[in-house]
């Protein structure tokens, strides 16, 4: 090659490298870019072995940035169970550096709920029975849920979030930072996020879900009011919905200890998951206007109980208590708590993995055949 040849390479080289740095934020677009930026400039097959032999662009693109061939997905997600999502593991990464310098806020502890005051059971189906009724779990497993899913291919499923703004920690490593809040408005990082695995494996299944991802809670008082209206407008423009899951992560307090945040964890195929926990409620007490509840505990136990099958001991006991929510709307409606604030996002999202295949196992004994 011609000292001419490289020094017009270099120089056209350099403006190609200034221009994407300067307009292409993310590290892995710009080794997108660079390679696009070299082939519209005509480079000859000789001249780009030059570049990437003196310059290092093969290693830059290939080892550094990743494969430039594809353009980098927003969100990429694992299609294996266990394996961390790209984007979480790149947020956990940056949870490392800053860890470094960052100093601790308190302490997680870690705990797996796997029997509760006030419990009955029936084999591995556990309930907490928090009300003053009897519940015969064995009769209600024997009549199944008050579903019927006629296609599976309409609106069938709503996932939405009351408390959208719940979130989780980043690393698994017995603390947590300052400046890590139990809340963000960070679609990547809340339960939105859950709520987009739990989503995948449904559609990967064949279902049509409807995933709402509305702030219902800037206003935190009124936030069931504000997601009661959501599922109203959402119900009235699909009413092929069967099936409404209100997705929250928990809160648990340390005795003795108020900085202290809550891990609930079950290990399940070698990596920790957070534990769920689905909760229906009833009429009781003050509870009014629910004429629902008793199918809904029919479908909640069901769905307990396929957890017990699919993920021993992923799903804490069912907690059921005088509570109303927002599950009076519709017949086949639960609440379901995805880990703690101690636990990490990538133990939820994992979960919400599971979450997501075991609905989908379950809701398909109710498709017409």
């Amino acid at each position: 090659m011609k000292k001419t040849d490289i020094l017009f390479l270099s120089i056209l080289f350099a403006a190609a490298i200034a221009s994407v740095i300067l307009f292409v934020p993310n590290k892995a677009e710009r080794a997108y870019s660079l390679l696009a930026a070299v082939l519209k400039l005509g480079v000859r097959q000789q001249q780009e072995a030059f570049v990437k032999e003196y310059l290092s662009l093969d290693k830059l693109i290939h080892h550094e940035m990743g494969n430039p061939l594809k353009p980098p997905k927003k969100q990429q997600k694992s299609s294996a169970l266990s394996e961390t999502d790209e984007d979480v593991a790149q947020y956990m990464q940056s949870a490392r550096e800053r860890s470094k310098t960052a100093k601790a806020a308190g302490k997680v502890v870690e705990r797996t709920l796997s029997d509760m005051n006030e419990q009955v059971s029936f084999g591995e189906v556990k309930v907490q029975n928090r009300t003053d009724k009897s519940i015969d779990i064995e009769k209600i497993l024997q009549e199944g849920a008050n579903l019927s899913i006629k296609d599976k291919s309409k609106p069938t499923i709503l996932i939405y979030h009351t408390h959208t703004h719940e979130c989780y920690v980043a690393l698994d490593n017995g603390s947590y930072m300052q400046g890590e809040t139990t809340q963000s408005e960070n679609e990547a990082l809340n339960v939105i996020r859950v709520g987009n695995a739990i989503c995948a494996r449904l559609e990967a299944a064949g279902f049509c879900v409807i995933h709402d991802t509305e702030i219902h809670d800037a206003d935190y008082n009124n936030a069931y009011a504000h997601s009661g209206k959501t599922i109203d407008k959402i119900l009235k423009k699909y009413p092929s919905i069967e099936v409404t899951i209100d997705i929250h992560r928990d809160s648990i307090g340390v005795q003795g200890d108020k900085t202290a945040r809550t891990s609930v964890v079950k290990e399940i195929g070698g990596k920790k998951a957070a534990q769920i926990m689905i909760i229906s409620g009833c009429e009781e007490n003050n509870i009014t206007g629910f004429p629902h509840w008793y199918d809904n505990l029919h479908f909640a136990l069901g769905l307990q109980k396929q957890f017990s099958e699919d993920y021993p001991g992923l799903a804490r006991p069912l907690y059921f208590a005088d509570r109303k929510y927002d599950m009076y709307k519709t017949k086949n409606s639960v609440l379901i708590e995805v880990g703690a604030d101690g636990n990490t996002l990538e133990q939820a999202v994992y979960s919400g993995k599971m979450l997501g295949e075991t609905l989908a196992r379950y809701l398909e004994k109710y498709v017409d055949k």
